[in-house]
């Protein structure tokens, strides 16, 4: 829900990083790689049981992935293939941090899956909503990312909420996994909802 406004106040703060970045030679697809790796060493840490310090590597990966964007546009350098590896490399991210929670807790093994299934309809509605408002011309984004993203109830930003809060609350962990269920069954909901009464009409 406040993944823009984040996105917003993050960019004129690490704009001199993104400059220096640049002009060592990183591109912007060198850091969402990075962070990808970075969000998978955490998730390998987590299922060992080294929760803790599994959150700071995903935590550290996640403002790579806000980085990423920003050395893009500071170079001019933005393109759809930047915008497709983001995207890809992010749900993979996600579902990596869930593997590692399920190996850390695998008597919940049904949450988990649950949660899983949640992603995959959570990205499919965006996206699938996404190309059919670009095919119309209706834009439903101010933003100038390459995939028109709608507010929904679970964005970036509580996604790591709610991984932080299973790492510093275990005793939590059951419920609060069929309650992040739930919440990703209600963005999909939301989204569909609105992608019926945007793409309804055939004009």
């Amino acid at each position: 829900m406040f993944d823009d406004l984040f996105r917003a106040r993050l960019a004129p703060r690490v704009r001199p990083l993104a400059r220096i970045l640049l002009r060592a030679g990183v591109t912007a697809n060198h850091i969402t790689i990075a962070a990808f790796f970075l969000a998978v060493a955490g998730a390998l840490l987590v299922a060992q049981g080294s929760t803790r310090v599994g959150l700071t590597f995903w935590l550290v990966s996640r403002l790579g992935d806000g980085l990423d964007g920003v050395v893009a546009r500071e170079g001019g350098l933005t393109s759809p293939l930047g915008g497709y590896l983001d995207i890809t490399l992010d749900m993979a991210a996600y579902s990596m941090m869930i593997l590692g929670f399920a190996a850390h807790y695998p008597e919940l093994v049904a949450g988990w899956l649950a949660v899983l299934a949640g992603y995959v309809v959570v990205i499919t509605t965006t996206l699938a909503f996404s190309g059919a408002a670009a095919a119309r011309s209706n834009r439903m984004s101010e933003t100038d990312r390459t995939f028109q993203f709608t507010r929904g109830l679970t964005e970036a930003g509580e996604t790591t909420i709610m991984y932080a809060l299973w790492v510093l609350a275990p005793s939590h962990v059951w419920w609060l996994v069929w309650l992040w269920a739930a919440a990703l069954l209600v963005t999909s909901v939301q989204r569909s909802t609105l992608a019926w009464r945007v793409l309804r009409d055939p004009a």
